[in-house]
């Protein structure tokens, strides 16, 4: 056993000798410390060295020092004798932490503490100084190995005992403190002109729109303002609360476009045929635009003949040239088809005298009569 505790103090020293200068533990951390260890008793307590199990709670309380409070628990036998006996200890520590070298954390405990041997027969109790060292090795912010050498004093027995445990450490509570901020860079060594032409209070090196007018509001891009985004700054626009963005004057303004209650085509049938001249495929385009502009309105193709040939056959005719004039407004203009119809009215309210060439020419019409929901 006298050989073991000399080890254990040469182990001992040899962890204090190799410290070298490092970062030291932050204040505020917590850490959860369970451990395993052996536990190695002085001749005179007449039991075996044994195992032990040993759970503690250590807080840093400044980069230097720290506290630790534990538990151990170990079963050992009694020399020369089948029984056995429990040892408990509580443990009060205090810790220096010595600086560390690259991720190990060596630190030097002392502390004071309660002793039980407890055979079932006979109960013991004893208090105990100790003093050691131990080092913490980091896996990262939060988990650690960790591992300590201990030699402990029985006050009421005068015997040395020792103790060498292994564990994990899990830290929380402080965070590690955040990089400080650098340096500011120095100012210039010259000054530099800050220039604002248009005087709006944008400089002209941010300035979007650098000629703005005088006294005109602008935006933080120091161009004019322009509430109803129309293209047109306010202090231009006489309609600056506009809601079209399309048919607007130089003003700003909203231009009213006449609703037309009708549209004479001038597609001119040749006789008794209902095909259209390529000629009057502008005249249904003025058609189909006005569609396009004013979506509530629908039309009706009102197709007419003159009077040559029977009334029936003429009514049948006029209503092939509405369709195929309502055909185009679908096919090539795409103008929805519920919006447009075709009516044939034959011989029915002519616009010239049927008499002559011309007059007959005039009746072979198509007219286009719009109507606003």
């Amino acid at each position: 056993m006298i050989n073991l505790n000399r080890k254990l103090c040469l182990t001992m020293c040899g962890m204090a000798a190799c410290l070298q200068p490092a970062l030291a533990e932050e204040a505020g951390t917590m850490y959860l410390n369970p451990a395993v260890g052996y536990h190695m008793f002085g001749s005179e307590l007449d039991i075996e060295d044994s195992a032990a199990l040993v759970i503690g709670g250590e807080y840093v309380i400044s980069p230097r020092f720290g506290a630790e409070i534990s538990y151990l628990y170990g079963n050992s036998d009694i020399d020369g004798s089948s029984a056995d006996v429990d040892n408990s200890q509580y443990t009060l520590d205090g810790l220096y932490y010595t600086p560390a070298v690259g991720n190990w954390q060596p630190f030097i405990n002392a502390g004071v503490g309660h002793g039980t041997f407890d055979t079932g027969a006979n109960d013991t109790k004893e208090t105990q100084l100790n003093v050691g060292v131990g080092s913490r090795y980091h896996f990262s912010e939060k988990w650690s190995a960790r591992l300590q050498a201990k030699m402990i004093n029985s006050l009421d027995d005068e015997r040395w005992d020792s103790l060498i445990t292994a564990g994990v450490s899990y830290a929380f509570g402080s965070k590690s403190k955040p990089a400080p901020a650098p340096a500011p860079a120095p100012a210039p060594a010259l000054a530099v002109v800050l220039l604002d032409v248009d005087g709006d209070a944008i400089l002209d090196q941010d300035d979007q729109c650098p000629n703005t007018p005088s006294g005109v509001y602008v935006d933080d891009k120091g161009c004019a303002l322009d509430r109803d985004s129309d293209g047109i700054p306010d202090y231009l626009d006489q309609c600056p609360d506009s809601t079209s963005m399309t048919n607007l004057d130089k003003n700003g303004c909203e231009i009213l476009m006449e609703q037309p209650k009708s549209i004479k085509l001038e597609v001119h049938f040749a006789n008794n045929s209902a095909e259209i001249p390529s000629a009057a495929k502008s005249e249904i385009k003025e058609v189909a635009d006005l569609m396009a502009q004013f979506l509530n309105a629908n039309v009706v193709i009102e197709g007419y003949s003159d009077s040559s040939g029977k009334a029936s056959y003429n009514k049948v005719l006029s209503q092939h040239r509405a369709d195929a004039v309502r055909d185009i407004l679908i096919r090539e203009y795409s103008i929805d088809a519920s919006r447009v119809s075709a009516v044939g009215y034959g011989q029915e309210n002519p616009i010239a005298s049927n008499s002559t060439k011309e007059g007959r020419l005039a009746n072979r019409r198509v007219m286009a009569e719009i109507h606003y929901k």
